[in-house]
């Protein structure tokens, strides 16, 4: 229950879905938190049951897609814990659009919330790793960043991207000691995407990957030895092939 007794992470996405159940899941393994979402009040609730496992949470209410946002969240770890050791980039959007009907404006947003933020939080969370020579960054892409999926141009775009940062960081920050994951996993049973295509009872029927079950991988990544690394995870529910 204490794989990560000590270490620090900041987890972006926080509030609900697969960031939430992260939280909960490295909490319980020991792991001091940083928590970053829009909603004040979820933050709030979520910081609370965390610390009931007896670590320390901190939160920050802020928009992801915003530099100074990353920026603050950052210096926030800095000043409480005076170290980084995890950055999960988890915040995003999807919409189920088809091209015509995507606006620009859907294009940025998703691109901004997905893209953009994963950029600003790790641009500003390599320098305070590479001082320890050592971290795990994490960059939550999808099985559509594998293969696009009709009616999601956008949000394909975005996690294809995803993907090719993730490599590009790779082999640029290994020397340092910092490995870096790209995380694809296919739908999962949470409210991500619902008023955009999906409805909530849809969600409750569909058998799909639930925040523990990412919580319990992302986990897997952040406890290898410190010899290996996980470059890349694919995880989908039993009830989907793809």
């Amino acid at each position: 229950m204490n794989e990560l007794k000590g270490k620090v992470a900041i987890i972006t996405g926080a509030s609900s879905g697969f960031g939430l159940g992260t939280a909960y899941k490295f909490a319980q393994a020991g792991c001091n938190l940083i928590i970053t979402a829009r909603n004040e009040e979820k933050l709030k609730s979520v910081a609370q049951k965390c610390q009931e496992f007896g670590n320390q949470t901190f939160y920050f209410a802020g928009d992801a897609r915003d530099e100074t946002t990353a920026q603050k969240v950052i210096q926030l770890a800095i000043e409480k814990f005076h170290k980084l050791d995890i950055l999960i980039n988890n915040a995003g959007i999807g919409k189920l659009l088809p091209i015509e009907d995507t606006s620009v404006e859907d294009f940025d947003l998703i691109m901004d919330t997905n893209v953009k933020s994963a950029f600003c939080f790790t641009k500003y969370a390599v320098p305070e790793m590479k001082k320890q020579h050592d971290g795990q960054i994490i960059l939550t892409s999808s099985v559509t960043g594998i293969k696009g999926h009709a009616d999601e141009t956008a949000y394909t775009c975005s996690k294809f991207a995803l993907r090719g940062f993730g490599q590009a960081l790779d082999h640029e920050l290994l020397d340092d000691g910092i490995r870096t994951c790209v995380f694809c996993p296919h739908a999962g049973a949470t409210n991500f995407e619902v008023g955009f295509g999906r409805t909530k009872q849809g969600v409750q029927e569909s058998g799909f990957l639930t925040p523990e079950d990412v919580a319990s991988a992302l986990l897997s990544v952040c406890t290898q030895p410190k010899h290996s690394r996980i470059v890349e995870l694919r995880l989908a529910s039993n009830n989907v092939k793809y």
